[in-house]
Formats: C-alpha cells, structure tokens, sequence
C-alpha cells in the first residue's frame, strides 16, 4: 500500500489508498480518532467544526434517544445564503449543528433546552434540529 493524498473540506488529509475496500478509516491503525468508535454519532459534514460543548450535547442526545446524524456544521458564505441562513449565522463560525435523531420532537426539544451549552435550539418543519452556542433564544 502507498500513502495517497485526498482532499477533504479544503484540508490536505494523508490517507491509505484501500485495495480490501474497507469502508471505514477506524479500521486503518493510527485513523481510528477520525470515526465515532461506537456510531452514535454520524456526521454528514465536517467534525473538526463542531465546539467541543456541542459534542457533548450530542453525545448526550444519542445516549439518550439513538444514533445522531449531523447534517450542517461549518457554512461557507455562499453556502448559508444559498441555504436561506440568516446573515450572522452561528454556523459561518463553527458555532453551530443542524442534526437529526430520532424520538418525540417534544421531548428531545425539552432535552435540547435543559443542556446549558445550547443557545439557540430550534426544529425545523422537515425534521433537523439545530443547536448553537449563542444566547438563549428560539425561532
């Protein structure tokens, strides 16, 4: 095996180049920091963005309702107002996650507003949930 460059989210990350076609990087020695040992936490965009506040957050929503996807972390610019962000989203500043679990929306939102690290907290119509380290408000 050979040491491949990928780029990934505007970073240059040295990866394996997997002929066995793992599907995973917890399964190359020495990767496994970049995976969620146990899965409860799925991210669909990047990790490295999420404050170290909000994961514990996360963390605690997925003990407690399941496994938890991370749709929204890092929004570039373009990207929030292509998305209909508010112009000072806490999103631009790695501030904020846009996730979905499963559960009652009543009491995951009551769950989310009882976490002291969660500013803004809202659920959307088609389901996400987002929080944020801001002040305390909702929308």
């Amino acid at each position: 095996m050979r040491l491949r460059p990928v780029v990934i989210s505007g970073f240059l990350l040295p990866a394996l180049l997997l002929l066995s076609g793992c599907g995973s990087l917890s399964g190359v020695t020495g990767l496994g920091w970049m995976t969620s040992s146990s899965d409860k936490i799925v991210y669909n965009d990047t990790e490295w963005c999420v404050p170290r506040s909000l994961k514990k957050v996360l963390n605690r929503v997925a003990d407690r309702y399941g496994r938890v996807t991370v749709h929204s972390t890092k929004r570039w610019w373009l990207e929030n107002w292509w998305k209909g962000g508010a112009s000072n989203s806490y999103h631009l500043d790695c501030k904020a996650v846009d996730f979905t679990v499963r559960g009652d929306p009543g009491a995951i939102l009551a769950f989310l507003k009882a976490q002291p690290e969660v500013g803004g907290y809202k659920r959307y119509a088609f389901g996400h949930y987002h929080i944020d380290t801001g002040p305390r408000r909702t929308w």
